[in-house]
């Protein structure tokens, strides 16, 4: 063959071959097979209205059994596709893209501390952000003073935080709170809220009882109950407390009592 009929034969290839990427849009992402392929529309190589075949996904990782990265696009939304070798019978779908329908960024907004979902798209971009449809969220923050990761649920009712001053669990109401220096266990709205606080030297346990290194702790009707019991002794008839326990017990009814069962650092508020 001479090199005419070479360069001929080149030409002839190259016009038939679509090489690289294209606009893109999901029409199906129920791949009967379940490799993360997906039908799409390529309006600037095929018009329209007509549909591809099966794309395949080309991802960060992946490849072997069980394991991998599986974000697969939803219906509508708009991909990169290429063409194996050019051609348009082995569509790839290749990353996403976002546009600003009605003049509004597509971007994914940031969601704050509190879960609470930003009005605007960060500027600049300092967050890392994975956010589903429904708002289900994984936030990784590297601005200086802000550091922290958020996992928040759709509802931003359930969320974990993981921040340079401590380690944050809310579920709706009640919250968990993982400091160096303490630990408060949360329940109910802020206006009527019980706490309980925990550290290496003294907790909390909120508007009822503080305690210390040192402390115990007996209810005011237990010692009443206790002072006032007599049960059957050795010889039949009723024997009360002991002297020592006695005096344990009234100090822990008298304010002020350092040593007792119930001390300063321990009484009912």
């Amino acid at each position: 063959m001479d090199l005419e009929h070479v360069v001929a034969r080149l030409a002839h290839q190259v016009e038939r071959r679509f090489y690289g990427k294209y606009r893109g849009f999901v029409v199906d992402n129920e791949d009967p097979e379940k490799l993360g392929r997906l039908k799409l529309t390529v309006p600037s190589v095929l018009g329209d209205e007509v549909v591809t075949g099966w794309a395949m996904p080309c991802v960060l990782y992946g490849g072997a059994a069980d394991q991998g990265m599986l974000f697969v696009p939803d219906v509508d939304a708009g991909v990169w596709v290429e063409f194996e070798e050019g051609d348009l019978e082995f569509p790839i779908w290749v990353g996403t893209f976002w546009s600003k329908p009605g003049g509004e960024s597509e971007l994914p907004k940031p969601n704050d501390a509190d879960g609470a979902e930003q009005g605007e798209v960060q500027s600049p971009p300092t967050r890392k952000i994975i956010k589903t449809a429904r708002k289900h969220t994984l936030q990784l923050e590297d601005a200086d003073g802000e550091v922290r990761i958020l996992i928040s649920d759709g509802q931003e009712e359930n969320r974990i935080v993981l921040g340079e001053s401590g380690i944050t669990i809310v579920n709706k109401r009640n919250s968990i709170t993982m400091s160096d220096r303490e630990v408060v266990i949360a329940e109910g709205e802020e206006a009527n809220r019980n706490t309980i606080t925990m550290s290496s030297t003294a907790g909390s346990l909120g508007k009822g009882i503080d305690l210390n290194g040192g402390s115990r702790i007996c209810l005011e009707g237990l010692i009443t109950w206790l002072l006032t019991h007599t049960h059957v002794g050795n010889m039949g008839g009723p024997t009360p407390l002991s002297p020592g326990s006695m005096v344990d017990l009234v100090q822990a009814r008298m304010p002020g009592a350092g040593n007792g069962i119930l001390s300063d650092e321990v009484r009912a508020k």
